[in-house]
C-alpha cells in the first residue's frame, strides 16, 4: 500500500467468521447433555476449528483490512463544541417520572394474590377431574405423579383415590409455588404497561404453559403426554386471573421518591405527599 492511499484509507480489524463457529460449537456441545452424544462430537470439533481460525486471525500478526475514507466533500461537518449547563429532570414534573416504579404493592398482597389463585387453580383441577376420571383426586394425584419423582418419592399408586400423605406433600408443593408467583405478580405487574388483568390473566399462563412443556419433556420424557393441556391451561389461567385481579384491587404504596425532601426524612406530612400523584 502506497503512503497516499494510507491516507485516503483507515485500518481497521478484518472481518471474520471464526468466533461465530466458536459459539455455534459451544451451543452443540451444551445441547448434548440433553439430546445425543453426537452433538458433542460435531460441537467439539466446529468449536476447535473456531478456536484455531481465530487464533490464527489474531497471531502472530492482527489482520487488517484497509477501509477507504469518503471524499472530504462528503464527510459530516465538524461539531462545534458550545458550553451550556444540561437541564435536570426532577421527580414528579410534567408527569415525568425518573424512578421506575413511583408505587408498589406489599409483600402481603402478593401473598393474598397467590392464595386466591391457588385456589381457584385447584378448583379446576378438581372439575376436571371430575369430568374426565369421575374423581376429584385425579388431577391432585397426576400433579403428585409429576412433581414427587423430581424428589425422589414414588408416584401414587392408584389416581383415582384419595392418598393423605401424597395429597399432603402435592398440597405443599402446590402452596409454596402459588406464593411465589403470586409475589412475583404483585411486583412485576405494576411496572408492566396496560392492564394487569391481560398480562396475568393471558400473557402470563400462555407463557410458562409453554416453558413447562418444554421443562417436563426434558426433566420426564413421555410426561408432556400424560397432561390434558387444554384443562392446564385452562387452570393457569384461572390462576392468573384471580391473582391478577386481587394485585389490581389492591391499594399500592407509594415509594419514598415520590415525596418531598423533608417528606422523605420524616420532617412534614401534607396533602401533597400524603395522596397519590395524577398521572393520567
Amino acid at each position: 500500500m502506497t503512503e497516499n492511499e494510507e491516507q485516503e484509507s483507515m485500518k481497521l480489524p478484518a472481518p471474520t467468521t471464526a468466533p461465530l463457529f466458536f459459539a455455534f460449537g459451544l451451543v452443540l456441545l451444551l445441547a448434548s447433555l440433553v439430546t445425543n452424544v453426537i452433538f458433542a462430537y460435531v460441537g467439539a470439533v466446529i468449536a476447535v476449528l473456531g478456536v484455531h481460525g481465530w487464533w490464527r486471525e489474531m497471531l502472530p500478526r492482527e489482520h487488517i483490512e484497509p477501509v477507504p475514507l469518503q471524499p472530504v466533500g462528503e464527510r459530516a461537518p465538524e461539531i462545534t463544541p458550545q458550553p451550556a449547563s444540561v437541564e435536570h429532570l426532577v421527580i414528579g414534573e410534567a408527569g415525568h417520572r425518573v424512578r421506575l416504579p413511583l408505587e408498589y404493592h406489599p409483600y402481603a398482597t402478593g401473598l393474598k394474590a397467590g392464595i386466591a389463585g391457588g385456589i381457584a387453580m385447584a378448583v379446576i383441577g378438581g372439575i376436571h377431574g371430575l369430568v374426565a376420571a369421575g374423581s376429584i383426586w385425579a388431577a391432585f394425584n397426576g400433579f403428585a405423579s409429576i412433581v414427587m419423582p423430581l424428589f425422589g418419592a414414588s408416584p401414587p399408586p392408584d389416581m383415582l383415590s384419595f392418598h393423605p400423605g401424597i395429597m399432603v406433600a402435592a398440597l405443599g408443593v402446590h402452596i409454596a409455588l402459588s406464593l411465589l408467583i403470586g409475589i412475583v405478580y404483585s411486583s412485576v405487574l405494576p411496572m408492566l404497561p396496560g392492564h394487569p388483568r391481560l398480562w396475568g390473566g393471558i400473557v402470563a399462563p400462555i407463557v410458562w404453559t409453554a416453558a413447562g412443556w418444554a421443562a417436563i419433556g426434558l426433566v420426564t420424557p413421555g410426561g408432556a403426554g400424560a397432561v390434558s393441556w387444554g384443562w392446564f391451561v385452562a387452570s393457569q389461567i384461572a390462576f392468573g386471573l384471580t391473582a391478577g385481579e386481587v394485585v389490581s384491587r389492591s391499594t399500592p404504596v407509594r415509594t419514598l421518591q415520590s415525596y418531598t425532601l423533608p417528606g422523605r426524612a420524616g420532617l412534614e406530612v401534607t396533602p401533597a405527599t400524603s395522596q397519590p400523584e395524577d398521572h393520567s
